[in-house]
């Protein structure tokens, strides 16, 4: 009995070691099919041979989305091959293992992700790809070099074709798998544009290479053509924008817009812009400067002018209707937004003042000087209305006519909004609206399709106002936004205005002629004042944040336009705006075996991090800096100061086709997640198609039982031997 446990014991041990294992439940399995361009008819073609039993499919290229089948095709997922996204969508279907079938050319680099990987390589299809180089922060009149990196996967003849500033240049090329490169030389005097194309039976390729001088200015022009036109004679790399946009790409932006042409977003980026070192230019175009609003601005601490205000202002009561009818469609809140936009316009020496009516009258605020603290205290009383009751206007009308009457302004104007029929309309009413014309005018709004258009008619006629028809209430705010501009209009002054010029480097040997135009402005106490005529200061400049500023006040389609040297001294303002120390400048470029990173900029000790890993930013010259990272490094960077962020930038991506062992790359991820590297859709087919129930530790705790078992039968035996029978 003792024998024959022992040799139990001994077998179970046997094979405990050998590590047996039992098919449990079905593995949950996700195919991962590449279908990025340089692999997808590779995967087409041997997709009928993947139907594996219980398994989910995912199709990937720059997106991931799961198919019904492996022979799915989708060309509506990007043009690029990220596994990242492939893998992600993968683990959300819960996989016991995957199955990639890719050509392992990755233009990202996936996290480790705790499951294994079975890949099952794909040759890329033959191509032939074309890529421009050029030199990073290149100098001004220098010959340069583009190069043209050609990558061919296959032996194939190729024409290729540069155009750019030196002309055209074509070659014929006998091309071998794998890299040549072919220059293309010319004098880099200002902005300029390379373009190469390639042809061959393997397809059209066309690259395309943006290239400035490192000293070239980049300048984003809003709404001023003509000095847009001025500045490109003169060789600065001008953009014309309607929009502002994000990011700001430029060294200066001109702003020949009013503030309410740009959105809330678009003046935080121009206060970051500033923030970062970045320049602007205030010009007095019909739509710019005072015209349109920027010293009532959040930038206008940064304004170096402000207007000198004529004598007097203007006084208008706003006359608005809260009745019950006002709470459709939103119709009180959009009269507060765009009563809040009259009050926001109006200048300090400007009194407004609201009375709202419903079954009586009741003042929100009297008339009051829209200071800072005035207009505050106005916007805050005018976010509290409520609406309710019937309408009643004559008393809140009469009210209205009877605070107007001692202001000391020069202008005054009563605007009555109502969005239904007025209860009390009487003869008189009129009558006192004829008495106080012309000293107080009286517009109307009729709001909506129920307002009594004949009454507000009649009322602005006796008034010798303007009658207003605002059929949806979502206009109402930019009625009041145009009310507010014709109300506080600024006015240019026209004539000849000698100018006297202050000494700045800017000034030097500038002699410019009278002005035809000028809006009335004086400088800022901390800006200096380059360009004056009489009391009336045209050019003033300064520092503002960690950039410059300048605001000119006149309008350049209408001055200077017999001025010869009207080019050259704007040129000198704008050079000087964009020399500020804090703007930097960063470039990543994609040479061979390399990620190359530049800088130039006022730094001590930079560096650049990515990927969780920091690199530092070698200096090559003056106020220039150098990094080279792995040829495989993609994403953002961000550049630091004493390890502070400062910059972000997005590193080139990896290219779709390129020379390199994509089965390495599969063979190296699959066995780093446990998986390996399948050598044919056979070897795919045979794996375990369950889950193995591993009987190692089951046999070893069997073993070890029965192993107690026969010490205790064998010391039982022992005993019974040793007693006295």
């Amino acid at each position: 009995m003792l024998v024959w446990l022992r040799v139990l014991v001994i077998g179970l041990l046997l094979l405990a070691y050998w590590g047996p294992a039992v098919p449990l439940a079905p593995l949950r399995t996700v195919v991962l099919l590449d279908q990025s361009p340089s692999v997808r008819e590779a995967v087409w073609q041997v997709a009928p041979q993947l139907q594996l039993q219980g398994a989910r499919y995912v199709a990937f290229a720059s997106a991931a989305v799961e198919v019904a089948a492996p022979t799915a095709r989708r060309l509506d997922l990007g043009e690029g091959t990220r596994l990242r996204e492939a893998l992600q969508k993968a683990l959300e279907l819960r996989p016991d293992r995957i199955v990639l079938l890719s050509d392992g050319l990755f233009q990202d680099q996936p996290e480790p992700i705790g499951i294994s990987i079975y890949a099952l390589y794909q040759p890329p299809s033959p191509n032939l790809s074309l890529s421009l180089v050029g030199p990073a922060l290149p100098p001004k009149d220098e010959t340069v070099e583009v190069r043209a990196v050609l990558e061919a996967t296959a032996p194939v003849v190729a024409r290729l074709r540069f155009s750019g500033p030196a002309g055209v240049l074509e070659r014929e090329l006998s091309l071998q798998p794998g890299r040549s490169s072919l220059g293309y030389r010319f004098r880099l005097e200002g902005p300029s544009v390379v373009v190469a194309q390639v042809e061959s039976a393997l397809g059209r390729e066309q690259a395309r290479l943006e290239l400035a001088p490192a000293d070239a200015i980049r300048v984003w022009v809003l709404g001023d053509a003509a000095l847009a036109r001025y500045l490109q004679t003169q060789g600065f790399w001008v953009e014309e924008r309607q929009t502002l946009g994000q990011p700001i790409r430029a060294e200066v932006v001109v702003l020949g817009v009013g503030v309410r042409d740009l959105s809330a977003p678009d003046l935080d980026a121009l206060q970051s812009f500033l923030n970062q070192g970045g320049s602007l230019l205030w010009t007095a175009t019909p739509q710019g400067l005072f015209f349109g609003g920027w010293e009532r601005s959040s930038l206008a601490d940064h304004l170096p002018l402000e207007p000198i205000e004529e004598p007097g202002g203007v006084g208008i009561v706003l006359v608005l209707d809260v009745s019950g009818s006002m709470l459709e469609a939103d119709k009180l809140g959009l009269a507060v937004v765009g009563s809040l936009e009259l009050i926001r316009s109006a200048r300090p020496q400007d009194y407004i003042g609201v009375v709202v009516f419903s079954d009586r009258p009741r003042w929100l605020f009297r008339p009051r000087p829209m200071t800072e603290q005035g207009r505050r205290e106005a916007e805050s009383l005018l976010l509290s209305t409520t609406a309710g009751g019937g309408t009643r206007i004559q008393r809140a009308y009469l009210e209205a006519l009877e605070a107007l009457e001692g202001l000391p302004v020069t202008s005054k104007q009563v605007i009555v909004l109502s969005d239904g029929l007025a209860a009390d309309v009487t003869p008189s009413l009129f009558d006192q609206a004829r008495d106080a014309a012309p000293a107080i005018k009286t517009s109307t709004v009729a709001l909506g399709s129920d307002a009594d258009r004949q009454f507000l008619r009649e009322l602005a006629q006796a008034g010798g106002g303007s009658f207003w028809d605002v059929p949806r209430p979502q206009d109402l705010p930019r009625f009041f936004l145009e009310e507010a501009q014709r109300a506080f209009q600024r006015e240019a002054l026209e004539g000849r205005f000698p100018l006297s010029v202050g000494a700045h480097p800017i000034t030097r040997d500038t002699r410019p002629p009278p002005l035809a135009v000028l809006l009335p402005a004086r400088s800022k106490p901390w800006a200096q004042s380059l360009l004056s005529s009489g009391e009336q200061v045209v050019l003033a400049v300064g520092e503002s944040a960690r950039g410059r500023v300048a605001a000119l006040a006149t309008d350049l389609s209408r001055s200077w336009q017999d001025w010869p040297q009207a080019p050259a001294f704007l040129a000198e303002l704008v050079r000087w705006l964009a020399q500020t120390p804090a703007r930097p400048r960063v470039q990543a470029v994609r040479e061979a075996g390399v990620v190359r990173v530049l800088l130039e900029g006022q730094f001590e000790r930079p560096s650049l991090q990515t990927g969780g890993q920091q690199w530092p930013l070698a200096p090559i010259g003056p106020l220039r800096y150098e990094a080279r990272l792995p040829k495989d490094t993609v994403g953002q960077a961000v550049i630091l100061e004493n390890g502070q962020p400062l910059l972000r930038l997005g590193l080139p991506s990896l290219p779709e086709w390129r020379l390199e062992d994509g089965e390495e790359n599969l063979r190296r991820l699959a066995e780093a997640s446990g998986g390996r590297l399948l050598a044919d859709v056979a070897e795919l087919q045979s794996l375990e198609a369950r889950k193995p129930l591993g009987l190692r530790w089951v046999l070893l705790a069997l073993a070890i039982g029965l192993f107690l078992l026969e010490r205790y039968l064998e010391r039982r035996t022992l005993i019974r031997l040793a007693s006295p029978s």
